[in-house]
């Protein structure tokens, strides 16, 4: 029969193997120093942003991402950890993490995992300077939308020189 402990740690893995599914990306902080109600600030942050945190034993987050794309963590999960994963867009959870610990001056994001690769602290940093999703789409449809404009434009001008065209060649064939 299996110990207490041991059923417990299959528990974990599991609830972690659940947390990592769907997981656009998913960054290893070191939340040591923050309190109680700093780590509680912080998961209703990421909650509002579709992102969700989890602090867990490295070995058993080791554990739980050992066949999938989230493997690489191995190499980051040393220490006090505690694994933010965004759910819907990769640039929010960076985002909110860097401006959170900024702006407390605590904690540390130590790298991710994005695509099955491994970046690096920097790298999250520049990735939390991007636009969102959503600014990043607006900014698409808008280049489409004027893009769109300028075919419109131009081929009614086109063909208000055909016309312009025409109606002169008429008037000269009348005339002769």
């Amino acid at each position: 029969m299996a110990s207490a402990t041991k059923v417990k740690k299959e528990e974990i893995v599991k609830d972690l193997e659940k947390f990592f599914t769907d997981a656009k990306v998913a960054l290893v902080t070191d939340v040591s120093g923050l309190t109680v109600a700093e780590l509680t600030k912080f998961r209703r942050l990421l909650d509002g942003q579709q992102s969700k945190m989890r602090v867990a034993k490295n070995t058993l987050i080791k554990i739980a991402t050992k066949s999938g794309e989230y493997a690489p963590i191995e190499s980051l999960a040393k220490g006090p950890s505690a694994v933010v994963v965004g759910y819907s867009d990769q640039v929010q959870a960076a985002k909110t993490v860097v401006e959170y610990f900024n702006e407390l001056k605590k904690g540390m994001v130590r790298g991710g995992i994005l695509d099955g690769k491994t970046i690096s602290e920097m790298e999250i940093k520049g990735l939390a300077k991007l636009p969102s999703k959503e600014v990043l789409l607006a900014h698409i449809m808008g280049s489409l939308d004027s893009g769109a404009s300028g075919i419109a434009c131009a081929i009614s001008s086109l063909l208000r020189d055909i016309t312009y065209l025409t109606e002169e060649v008429a008037k000269k064939n009348n005339a002769a």
